[in-house]
């Protein structure tokens, strides 16, 4: 369980409901739930995105798919994350702040600035992407860095270089539209831009960006560490619950492990799965009951059948019922 890397549902939730509107795919014919997509902050397992990216492929018949259903998305209107990050001063603060942060939006990931002479190289790594995926990848994130960049230095602004992993045919289309030289088969991505252009501010009309709220700030920072087992386990109990009530051998698979390897590895932690299953179901429970959210609504998205069984997992778990946690707080 140890070494499990989780990515924000924000990164491709625009991709994945334009791609589902412009080519009327079904529910679900992305393989990661629909319900995954309903809030940008929920963590979804590296290998789940892995998927999505080649199902992403696979269903639209179009390798550039990332940067056709991408190219308009506003990142300054991504809900609390853009507000904080663009409510810095200039870019050289949003760029230290995107730095700093981005382990809390991908772990396993990195960006980083690197500076040779009046060179700024603008980086991203992610070693543990497979090559199918690297290339969708990478487009995805090179987009995002631009995007950034032309909210301070206009949307006519084009880098110096961009570097991507993997190989696209259509040469012209990433040229066009980074409008640079673009080069393939990089180890990883890099977006190249000019030392003064870190002093720019805002382009004039933005509007002032609010910082996070506490609660707003919690959901940024859930982004378990990799060797943390048992918040490990707990954020793919969580993920799992998308496909319905939480089974062993959903969260094995989650992880490419047997049923059997996985019971082995939670008894070596102390922990048995039914205890770990009811402690999450309950506090996603209590998250759902501040929201407003009516108990049959609550049963039945944690993929409970009836509200009595319901009932007696939160129960078990929480000492008193639903009715009365609610009434009581």
């Amino acid at each position: 369980m140890s070494g499990m890397r989780f990515m924000r549902v924000l990164g491709i939730r625009n991709a994945h409901y334009r791609a589902r509107s412009l080519y009327d795919l079904p529910d679900n014919s992305l393989v990661v739930p629909e319900t995954v997509f309903e809030n940008p902050m929920t963590l979804i397992p590296l290998g789940e995105v892995i998927q999505w990216y080649r199902a992403l492929e696979e269903k639209t018949g179009d390798e550039d798919a990332i940067i056709n259903l991408t190219r308009d998305v506003a990142i300054d209107k991504l809900g609390p994350v853009s507000r904080w990050i663009f409510s810095g001063i200039d870019l050289a603060s949003t760029i230290r702040r995107l730095n700093h942060s981005f382990q809390f939006l991908h772990s396993g990931a990195y960006l980083a600035g690197t500076q040779s002479g009046n060179i700024i190289k603008w980086t991203y790594r992610n070693p543990l992407l497979p090559p199918d995926a690297q290339a969708h990848d990478s487009i995805r994130v090179a987009m995002f860095m631009l995007k950034v960049l032309r909210i301070y230095l206009g949307d006519a602004y084009t880098p110096l270089r961009v570097q991507l992993s993997g190989k696209r045919e259509r040469q012209k289309l990433y040229e066009d539209y980074f409008g640079c030289e673009v080069e393939w088969h990089q180890p990883q991505t890099e977006v190249w831009l000019k030392v003064t252009d870190r002093l720019a501010l805002k382009k004039e009309g933005t509007s002032a960006a609010l910082a996070m709220n506490l609660n707003e700030l919690d959901d940024f920072l859930n982004m378990p560490d990799a060797e943390d087992e048992i918040k490990v386990v707990y954020e793919l109990v969580n993920y799992s619950r998308h496909y319905g009530l939480p089974t062993v051998d959903k969260v094995a698979s989650l992880q490419g492990l047997s049923s059997q390897q996985f019971q082995r590895r939670l008894q070596k932690l102390g922990l048995n799965f039914s205890t770990v299953s009811g402690f999450v179901l309950s506090n996603v429970a209590v998250s759902l009951m501040s929201k407003g959210l009516e108990l049959d609504d609550i049963a039945n998205r944690l993929g409970y059948s009836n509200l009595a069984s319901f009932n007696r997992m939160f129960k078990k778990h929480r000492g008193i019922t639903p009715v009365q946690f609610a009434q009581r707080f």
